[in-house]
């Protein structure tokens, strides 16, 4: 694959020397809070719009302030944008599917017009310290930081899990090598990222699988 194709978006995160001052929610500013966690939605259709630099920017510097354990951070994220090199990993996956039976859409991968990030414009990977052993946890916590900043700003999400080990196959080595991903990671999960082009409703929840033990 050419060495063009390292040409992508990184953002150039905000310097983050000043945390957040503490901030006591009045009761307006809860409520928008808990409106954007139940309103949130996987968005599997997307317009063709850019996300900006500032709109990103935003997003990452909520990823930063995502809780890890003991402080490490123990993710790398990188955030692409360069067409050619989002259809390079739509076919790395299209590749690594053949002759696999997916669950879902992602089963489709040989219909014409499929891309495993639902034609979004831009395509997050986040990728996880193998030596630490909660980095997966860590990076499930990052992760829904993504989603609802997002969701905040009036963009949309989906988690990418499927994609995963496509991402960490090793004839797929190159594509972690542009990304500057280290040695010592891997991929942990992805996310599709874009102007969102439909308004699903919300799938059924299960409310008996929750219990307050007192």
């Amino acid at each position: 694959m050419k060495r063009l194709l390292y040409i992508f978006l990184l953002i150039t995160f905000l310097s983050c020397d000043k945390a957040p001052s503490k901030v006591y929610y009045t009761e307006p500013n809860s409520e928008a809070i808990m409106d954007n966690i139940l309103t949130r939605r996987s968005i599997r259709k997307y317009t063709s719009q850019q996300v900006s630099t500032a709109k990103l920017e935003q997003i990452m510097k909520s990823a930063m302030y995502a809780p890890s354990a003991n402080n490490k951070q123990p993710w790398e994220v990188r955030i692409v944008q360069n067409p050619e090199l989002l259809e390079e990993i739509n076919k790395r996956f299209i590749d690594w599917a053949q002759g696999k039976t997916l669950n879902g859409r992602t089963n489709q991968y040989n219909e014409p017009g499929f891309s495993i990030f639902h034609d979004a414009p831009t395509l997050i990977v986040i990728a996880r310290d193998k030596n630490n052993p909660y980095s997966n946890l860590d990076c499930g916590i990052i992760l829904q930081n993504i989603l609802l900043s997002a969701h905040a700003l009036n963009l949309g999400t989906c988690p990418l899990g499927a994609m995963v080990p496509s991402m960490n196959s090793k004839k797929n080595k190159d594509i972690l090598e542009l990304l500057n991903i280290p040695e010592d990671y891997e991929v942990s999960v992805n996310v599709a990222l874009g102007y969102p082009d439909e308004v699903p409703k919300a799938p059924k929840r299960n409310p008996e699988r929750l219990r307050i033990v007192r």
